[in-house]
């Protein structure tokens, strides 16, 4: 081990505070936090020793001791916590079903900006801001109800949990408070109450629970700001001749706020040696030039044609002879007597460079191989050669910026209390992309602080180095206000979600923002912060869509279900979870909604929730810049036990329906406008149903013109949804204090979205095939699916409407259309010419209690294509009817033909199966059956 290279004397602080008195924890009593520490350290040790407990999903990989340094058991854990389940039992409420809970979905839209102080106090690749899962927490759950969140990363949610115990965090979100601690909604109701949620964190990432940890465990974080100045103060005074440099005119010595590096390469042209600095940088303009001149023969060269400059140097770390770009400092920015100016190094700048150069043989720092190179993902330009020479993580770091994080990281290992050394690594690895060729010179940025390209492992051709006092000196006055104090009831865990030691029934609500497909590789990105705490996550267990990892969306789909599943567990029933999700690909999306089925929750609601501010990745890729938030339930115990005895039978298809529809939101009103619910529709109403029967086995005991059918004898119907009978008094009530009713926006692009268009438009009044074939053309214009059947709105209409010809009595169902669209005809009789004259020709929406032979006319034409594509010789069909291939699998799966749905599904393109949740719902299910029997 290399000798330590600071003085004692730098850890000579102040005298740390005394040691708090007699505490409790868990139900013992402990002389000081500090004893409290070492009994559940060594408790923690002696489990450490057992295989089996190494054997859990997603153990990180690292020694016991790295991993017992950075524990504060029993609250956090570098591993998965073994005292979560005493935890729980003494913090939480054990579950007790006859105690009434009952919340609609929380299905506001919701709007948080990420330019809060504690959301920037650390930098993560995606996080979602306290302040909106705060509206969250306090809609689901009442204080002392314990809040989990399993892919937790910087602990957003555990922070919001606490702060639901502060009044003036809650009135920041525009809810008013009354003096006994009631929270009110704009009508003065009563929503929820003030006081803190206890929360349960979990992440696979040990860098990732350590933010967490640095988040929702602070104590003192005023106290932890004076230290860590005193710290800063201390390297400066033995470190800071590093960061200086010499003002030409005065001869002063000034300290150095950046120095800016950049990449040499050869012309293409002429081979001559180009800084792309003095290449493409414009000091008139103060910007970088898209298409440069050569500076030797005057070529317009473009970047991508320019050839890399390597050199080869002996690596003393290795041991080996290696290859690396060739990189020169160009440029200083520094302060004299307040001013900034700039400089280019002089002989004594390089001179000061070379001396540091050699002290990296007398510290310690992380020189582990990269995960996954030179495969990962983010490696996939190294064929352009941005990571050339890039194979450790201390090659990200040049000499400088290695040796000055190393001294600062290793500050850490004599701070006399470990709360102090958690949050000054929190501190340095909140900072540490400004210590390494990430961190990109940018030209009009506020800060050359963490200016690296988000979410990804790009290094750029033009690098920023700051120095530590430009990095730390305003994080460290800032952290006292961006810390919230924290408590003692939050535990955190590393391990996989699947895996969680959570006793089942104990959790009151569960917020996940969860890994979503291929947007981000969580481990690979965490990588260079945990090379530092030389705890490493276990990227096995790591729910990505990956090539290099060998981790296909069906893969991904299966990991995701594994964990909502232990969700489902854990969470009590009637209980809600919210799952944040951001990706634009339809199949992900598809994945994560029969994920959720899989696991035997029900989605309620989708919502959506704007964070404010694009990343890096949705700004260059294209991707939505607004999540989606998924709204599901865990089925009370009630209905799960009724159904084991109703299974396959109408009364539990329709105590399934009550039960759904008791989840949904009554009324939704969006700036003024009432809403209408998507879930209270027949179609999704069905859908649900059926999916509820299919992922518990059971065979659907109603066709779907049944159902429609009985859901209209059964429920009462208002503007085309369906409510309990209590609930239609409150919809009413509501609905006269909007202005209007708001439908739903359609896109047409295969059969069900035109069947549901042409629906909202024939409800509102009953139309002629003629009045509606010019909005169908215009609707249809952007084309269907490619591999969508296309139908013609004659077909469409004579499958699923009705016409009144004109030829006989008009029927009672356009009688009720007419009389309620056409004022001037309310009052006349059925036998009037003149109403004749108005339903003539005109097609309507069937009567629910008479659509049962029409849907069973459609179905029989359903079947029979697919009869066609089930013995069709093609190997793949390019053009089929979706609507066709949705029929023939319900019915092949109540049929138990498990093999005519695999066949057919290995027929139609693997995109349109992953993106469709219902294909996709009746494939797995077959899939699993068929291993089964």
């Amino acid at each position: 081990m290399a000798k330590n290279p600071y003085d004692q004397s730098i850890f000579d602080m102040q005298p740390a505070a005394k040691s708090q008195g007699p505490i409790e924890c868990l139900g013992m009593a402990f002389e000081n936090n500090e004893k409290r520490r070492e009994y559940f350290l060594e408790k923690l040790r002696e489990k450490l020793k057992d295989p089996e407990f190494r054997k859990i999903e997603g153990f990180p990989i690292g020694s016991d001791e790295d991993i017992l340094a950075l524990s504060d058991p029993p609250y956090y854990t570098a591993c998965p916590n073994p005292f979560i389940a005493d935890f729980i039992k003494r913090y939480g409420k054990p579950y007790d079903p006859s105690k009434p809970y009952s919340r609609e979905p929380f299905a506001a839209d919701v709007s948080e900006g990420k330019n809060d102080p504690i959301y920037n106090a650390h930098s993560y690749h995606t996080k979602v801001p306290h302040k909106a899962i705060m509206r969250y927490i306090l809609h689901y759950t009442e204080p002392g109800d314990v809040v989990f969140d399993g892919f937790c990363g910087t602990g957003m949610a555990g922070v919001a949990a606490q702060l639901c115990g502060d009044r003036r965090a809650i009135s920041s979100l525009g809810y008013p408070l009354t003096a006994d601690g009631s929270i009110l909604d704009q009508d003065k109701q009563e929503i929820s109450r003030c006081g803190e949620r206890v929360p349960v964190l979990n992440d696979l990432s040990p860098a990732a629970t350590l933010i967490a940890a640095g988040y929702n465990l602070t104590t003192d974080s005023k106290g932890f700001a004076q230290l860590a100045k005193k710290l800063l103060d201390k390297f400066n005074g033995k470190y800071g001749w590093m960061y200086e440099t010499w003002d030409p005119k005065t001869g002063a010595t000034c300290p150095i706020d950046f120095t800016i590096w950049s990449e040499v390469f050869s012309c293409p042209h002429c081979a001559g040696e180009l800084e792309f600095w003095n290449l493409a940088w414009d000091e008139e303009s103060g910007t970088l030039a898209d298409q440069p001149i050569c500076t030797h023969c005057s070529a317009e060269v473009s970047k991508r044609d320019l050839v890399r400059r390597t050199t080869t140097y002996y690596d003393k770390a290795v041991k080996a002879t290696r290859t690396r770009q060739v990189l020169r400092p160009v440029e200083i920015r520094y302060q004299h007597q307040g001013t900034k100016k700039s400089k280019k190094p002089d002989k004594d700048d390089i001179a000061a460079l070379e001396k540091i150069e050699k002290l990296i043989g007398s510290i310690e720092y992380p020189k582990e191989l990269m995960m996954f190179v030179p495969e990962g993902e983010e490696w996939g330009d190294l064929y352009r050669g941005y990571h050339e020479g890039i194979s450790r993580t201390h090659d990200f770091h040049l000499p400088r910026q290695l040796v000055a994080f190393s001294l600062l990281w290793r500050m850490a290992d004599d701070l006399p209390k470990e709360e102090m050394k958690r949050l000054w690594r929190f501190t340095l690895q909140s900072v540490v992309v400004s210590f390494t060729r990430r961190n990109r010179f940018r030209k009009k940025a506020y800060s050359q602080v963490n200016t690296n390209l988000s979410g990804t492992l790009y290094v750029g051709s033009t690098i920023s180095e700051p120095s530590p006092t430009y990095v730390l000196t305003g994080k460290i006055k800032r952290f006292g206000n961006a810390i919230p104090k924290g408590g003692s009831a939050v535990a955190i865990t590393t391990q996989s979600l699947a895996s969680v030691l959570i006793p089942e029934n104990s959790v009151d609500y569960v917020f996940i923002d969860p890994p979503f497909g291929d947007n981000l590789p969580y481990a690979e990105l965490n990588f260079l912060w945990e090379a530092w705490l030389r705890v490493f996550t276990n990227s096995g267990q790591d729910a990505v869509v990956s090539g290099k990892q060998r981790k296909d969306l069906a893969v991904y789909a299966n990991m995701m279900t594994d964990c909502l599943k232990q969700v489902y567990r854990v969470l009590k029933p009637g209980r809600w979870v919210t799952v944040e999700f951001h990706n634009s690909k339809n199949a992900v999306w598809t994945a994560i909604q029969e994920a959720l089925g899989r696991a035997g929750l029900i989605i309620a609601d989708v919502s959506v929730l704007d964070k404010g501010m694009k990343t890096k990745k949705q700004m260059h890729a294209k991707a939505v810049d607004k999540d989606l938030v998924i709204s599901a339930y865990k089925p009370n115990g009630g209905l799960e036990k009724r159904f084991q005895l109703q299974a396959g039978t109408e009364e539990g298809v329709w105590d399934f329906i009550r039960t759904h529809l008791r989840q949904l939101p009554v009324f939704i009103v969006k700036g003024g406008f009432g809403q209408m619910i998507a879930e209270r529709q027949q179609v999704l109403l069905f859908d649900r149903m059926v999916a509820f029967h299919v992922q518990r086995g059971v065979s659907v005991p109603l066709s779907a013109g049944d159902f429609y059918q009985g859901l209209a004898q059964r429920f009462p119907e208002r503007d085309g949804m369906y409510f309990l009978p209590e609930q239609v008094a409150e919809y009413e009530r509501k609905r006269m204090t909007s202005r209007e009713l708001l439908q739903l926006d359609l896109f047409v692009s295969d059969e069900a979205s035109a069947i549901q268009w042409l629906k909202q438009q024939i409800v509102r009044k009953p139309q002629t095939f003629q009045e509606l074939q010019p909005q169908f053309m215009r609707e249809t214009q952007g084309g269907w699916q490619k591999y969508e059947k296309p139908l013609e709105l004659s077909e469409l209409l004579e499958q699923n409407f009705l016409r009144y010809d004109g030829n006989g009595e008009v029927p009672s169902q356009t009688h009720s259309y007419l009389s309620t669209n056409f004022k001037e005809l309310r009052n006349l009789p059925k036998d009037d010419e003149r109403l004749r004259a108005k339903g003539k020709d005109r097609w309507y929406v069937p009567d629910p209690n008479k659509v049962g032979d029409l849907e069973k006319l459609r179905e029989r034409s359903l079947l029979k294509e697919f009869e066609d594509y089930r013995t069709s010789s093609q190997k793949r069909l390019k053009i089929f009817r979706i609507e066709a291939v949705r029929a023939g699998f319900k019915k092949a799966w109540q049929e138990r033909d498990y093999a005519t749905i695999i066949t057919v599904a290995r027929k139609i393109p693997e995109d349109v199966l992953q993106e469709d949740p219902k294909l996709l719902m009746w494939y797995d299910q077959a899939m699993t059956r068929t291993g089964r029997e």
